[in-house]
C-alpha cells in the first residue's frame, strides 16, 4: 500500500484521503474535476496536483487535505482513487 509522503500511515488509513474520495463519489462537479486530474498523463497529473497544491498551500488550507492530494501524484495512488470512484457508478 502506498505511504503518504514518508509517513508510516498507508493512504487507506488517511481520513483525509478516504473523505476526499467520499466527496468524489457523492459530488458531481468534483469528481468531474478529480477525474479528469486522475486521467492526465502522469507528468500532466503531478504538474497539475503541484499547482494546486502550491495554491492551497498559500491560502493556508488544511494541511492533512493539501496531503491527500499531493499523495494523487503517486501512480499507485492515483491508479486506485480512479479505480475507487469510477466503480462507484
Amino acid at each position: 500500500m502506498p505511504l503518504l509522503f514518508g509517513k508510516k500511515e498507508p493512504v487507506s488509513e488517511n481520513k483525509t484521503f478516504v473523505s476526499l474520495i467520499q466527496l468524489a463519489r457523492q459530488d458531481a462537479g468534483f469528481r468531474e474535476q478529480i477525474l479528469t486530474i486522475l486521467s492526465l498523463d502522469r507528468f500532466n497529473r503531478q504538474s497539475a496536483l503541484h499547482s494546486i497544491t502550491d495554491t492551497m498551500r498559500m491560502q493556508k488550507a488544511p494541511n492533512d487535505l493539501v496531503q491527500a492530494l499531493e499523495s494523487l501524484a503517486s501512480d499507485s495512488v492515483a491508479e486506485r482513487a480512479l479505480e475507487l470512484i469510477k466503480n462507484a457508478y
